[in-house]
């Protein structure tokens, strides 16, 4: 799963506190899914079309989760990650949050370390 924190507001001027939501966020997947990793600061763009088309440039921390689908189809899960994007995207004045999910992921539980013979 994957969650874009914003680094402004819809507006496209005004700074969000995007430490705090990326730190929000890197707590609230550790400990519904079992734990995240936020990669730096990324370049985007979006359209704004309730801003007349408006574009919303923006420089996103991407916060990526791996997760079983058995934790992301729990009820209490999605509610907590649901309330977590409405309460950051309303805090921080989205016009849009993105949470993408992806169906597959292979796991090695097992890594093996070469010995020193």
């Amino acid at each position: 799963m994957v969650l874009f924190v914003p680094s402004v507001e819809r507006d496209g001027v005004t700074a969000v506190d995007q430490p705090r939501w990326v730190n929000g966020a890197l707590e609230m997947f550790g400990r519904v899914f079992g734990g995240a990793t936020a990669y730096p600061k990324a370049q985007g763009i979006w359209r704004d079309d309730e801003r007349s088309g408006a574009l919303v440039k923006d420089e996103p921390v991407v916060v990526h989760c791996y997760t079983t689908p058995a934790d992301i189809e729990d009820a209490r899960n999605l509610a907590e990650l649901g309330d977590f994007c409405r309460r950051m995207g309303r805090d921080a004045r989205q016009g849009d949050l993105t949470v993408a999910a992806a169906e597959h992921r292979e796991e090695s539980k097992q890594v093996e370390q070469e010995s020193d013979h």
